[in-house]
């Protein structure tokens, strides 16, 4: 038997996020509330709502790792990045790269 997964986030309803906000500011770096369609109060319950869809459509397609489909994350990775100590989501920078202190662009062939 071969066992299967999604790869990468299942997509979110047009209820719960803005695809328009998505589309203008490209991978949200920080904290961006203005994606969600849902209230502040309601939107954990609205995200949970999300990810039982995400399952129960999994289910029904015979996946057999299902996962929570990352309903509440705004991007790939600012919801982990936001997570860490030393980030600053009220200051972001504007050119992350140029503060690294190893500039991997130097070891381009």
């Amino acid at each position: 038997m071969i066992t299967t997964t999604v790869v990468g986030s299942y997509p979110q309803p047009d209820w719960l996020v803005d695809r328009e906000q998505f589309k203008a500011n490209v991978v949200p770096r920080i904290r961006m509330p203005q994606v969600w369609r849902v209230a502040a109060p309601w939107l954990e319950e609205a995200q949970d709502d999300a990810v039982r869809v995400a399952v129960a459509e999994m289910e029904r397609a015979g996946i057999d790792v299902v996962s929570d489909g990352e309903q509440r994350r705004e991007s790939y990775f600012n919801r982990f990045a936001n997570a860490l100590d030393g980030v600053d989501p009220d200051r972001p920078g504007s050119e992350p790269a140029a503060s690294c202190p190893l500039d991997i662009r130097a070891r381009q062939p």
